[in-house]
């Protein structure tokens, strides 16, 4: 369930303010997530493929994250990253963060801000296609499932040995519906994993503290671009050269991108990613 504090503010120590859940000092892991598409559970039902994605990193590595992801911002003369503002057909509307930015900028600015987001959070969560589903509602249902499972794996695959309770922070969303099926969702992922804590926070992605959220409004947003056209198609496309470095710490074990998973040369070389 929503947690009544809802957000923190200020530059306290982040161990402290992560530390929401269970009387705790601090959590020693911590998850940002965010949504797919439309920032509702759409009444239409034409969201074809709706999918929550995040990043899980220890409190340390969110610090470090949060400078890295500032100065980027900075270097665009940008004051935050939302996904679709700055696509060609966002960045036509005059409230866009972005408007009139030309394709050049904007293809830069997505591609080095995936590359923060790249550097130590761990990618994970999971799409479905919405025309197999009878509704929007079961769609977002299997859409938690799927990402509450792979948190689970990911997990085990970083962190084999920690036990203690994870927190989950939520770019915050106005739909009751959609908070219902989180709060019917995250109890159940609870029941089958004890490092899920019942309790989450809804963030607004554009304080200091919700910067992670930004980041997984990047990750949800290539992944929702990826299965859209998968579905629709009904077969599998190559990677693009933006899912590998975005999405490149969710590379591991035998997976043939687990290369990847190391460090980036630097500069990486973007002229190689259309």
């Amino acid at each position: 369930m929503i947690r009544p504090d809802a957000e923190l503010h200020g530059e306290s120590s982040f161990r402290e303010w992560a530390s929401l859940f269970s009387g705790k000092l601090f959590a020693m892991i911590v998850v940002y997530a965010d949504e797919t598409g439309t920032g509702d559970v759409p009444k239409s039902g034409k969201e074809p493929s709706p999918g929550v994605y995040g990043f899980l990193a220890t409190p340390g590595d969110w610090e470090i994250f949060r400078q890295q992801w500032k100065a980027m911002l900075a270097k665009h003369k940008a004051y935050y990253f939302h996904f679709r503002e700055a696509t060609r057909v966002g960045r036509k509307d005059p409230k866009s963060h972005y408007h009139g930015w030309s394709d050049e900028e904007a293809d830069d600015f997505i591609h080095d801000m995936a590359y923060v987001a790249s550097l130590g959070p761990i990618p994970f969560g999971g799409g479905v296609a919405q025309k197999r589903f009878n509704s929007t509602k079961e769609a977002y249902e299997a859409a938690f499932d799927a990402f509450f499972g792979d948190f689970r794996e990911q997990m085990d695959k970083h962190f084999p040995n920690e036990k203690e309770q994870v927190s989950f922070f939520f770019d915050r969303n106005g739909s009751d519906e959609w908070i219902s099926i989180l709060n019917t969702k995250i109890e159940i992922a609870w029941q089958r994993d004890s490092r899920i804590a019942k309790e989450y926070i809804p963030i607004d992605d554009k304080t200091y503290r919700g910067m992670p959220c930004q980041a997984a409004d990047l990750f949800a947003f290539v992944n929702r671009q990826n299965l859209e056209t998968c579905f629709d198609a009904d077969r599998y496309f190559n990677h693009r050269i933006l899912d590998l470095i975005v999405g490149r710490k969710g590379f591991v074990g035998i997976h043939p991108f687990s290369p990847l998973t190391g460090k980036l040369g630097v500069p990486y070389n973007r002229r190689l990613r259309d």
